[in-house]
């Protein structure tokens, strides 16, 4: 049998690759069903842990085996424990370390792999906008680094703080909203979003809020300059016509609005690990339908839609706050 070290760098490359697969169901699974949260508050053996948790003793043991074994938890004296800095990268949305949810999207979203046969085999998509679920996990860390940016540009803060008009395209469950609403009460808010599931759920979130939220596609909105803000956030790569969403949220602006986009942008090279994970999900958008944007793209479709001062800010990873104005 070759020896581990022996074995070719590219080898253990791959190999890692895998490894990498059952670490993204751990995490996913350790959120989703609170055994990190267990953990986090108070150190338990795996049978304690299946106890407070109420769920299958077996599964939480082979469970737990595999957190301690992929670095999850620590184990001492038979219990597990978690290490504050963990905490924070798996159940703190509001940290700019956090991954738990995207380890909770990549899952989620792997659920409807099974369609890659026919995309490679015909060209056939398959639509995964039903799958919020999944988006919203990995949306909340993109809505606490906006928030965040808000926060530290005087301009936009004093907008927001004052009581601005704000119009949030392609809003989904609206969560960013609720977000706002709390960050910011003197302000009020619009979203619109073409699926009846997400309207749904978000005109839940906007009972008694100062919040209207509109079923309808940035292509068929037709607003004259009634906001001073719009917001597209991971929606802009989705639309069918980009240049008449752009268009649509430029009429829509008061004469000094500002647009602001949150994409994952592609790299011109694409080689180094933060870059990773956006040219590997090209296939998750592929088979979707979609592709991501690259900055001389948006950059191109801003400016044809009457934008300027356009700037880019990277929130890491290849996520992309772009500012512009009217």
């Amino acid at each position: 049998m070759q020896n581990w070290k022996s074995r070719p760098a590219e080898f253990r490359r791959l190999w890692s690759y895998s490894v990498g697969f059952y670490g993204v169901w751990v995490g996913h699974i350790g959120r989703r069903m609170g055994l990190f949260e267990k953990i986090s508050k108070n150190s338990l053996s795996p049978d304690q842990l299946a106890s407070a948790t109420g769920l299958d003793r077996s599964a939480v043991r082979a469970w737990c085996s595999a957190a301690k074994s992929l670095g999850f938890v620590k184990q001492r004296g038979g219990k597990l424990a978690m290490t504050g800095r963990m905490k924070e990268i798996l159940l703190d949305p509001s940290s700019p370390q956090y991954l738990g949810g995207q380890f909770s999207y990549l899952a989620g979203r792997s659920l409807g792999y099974g369609g890659m046969d026919e995309l490679f085999k015909s060209g056939k998509t398959k639509d995964m906008s039903s799958s919020f679920d999944a988006i919203e996990q990995a949306t909340d860390w993109d809505h606490y680094a906006f928030l965040s940016a808000v926060k530290s540009n005087k301009h936009l803060h004093s907008l927001l703080s004052e009581g601005c008009r704000f119009l949030d395209v392609g809003c989904g469950t609206g969560t960013l909203i609720e977000k706002l609403c709390s960050a910011y009460p003197h302000s009020k808010f619009v979203g619109v979003e073409p699926s009846p599931v997400a309207v749904g759920k978000a005109a839940r979130m906007a009972a008694g809020k100062p919040v209207r939220i509109l079923k309808q596609s940035g292509e068929s909105m037709d607003f004259d300059e009634e906001f001073d803000m719009v917001y597209l956030g991971e929606s802009l790569y989705a639309a069918a016509d980009k240049q008449k969403v752009l268009a649509n949220c430029f009429n829509a602006l008061n004469k000094t609005g500002t647009i602001a986009v949150v994409e994952g942008l592609l790299s011109d090279s694409g080689t180094s690990m933060e870059d990773q994970l956006i040219m590997g999900m090209q296939i998750d958008f592929a088979l979707q339908g979609h592709r991501f944007l690259t900055k001389k793209e948006i950059r191109t479709l801003l400016k044809d839609a009457g934008f300027s001062k356009i700037r880019f800010q990277n929130f890491g990873g290849s996520l992309f706050l772009v500012t512009a104005r009217k």
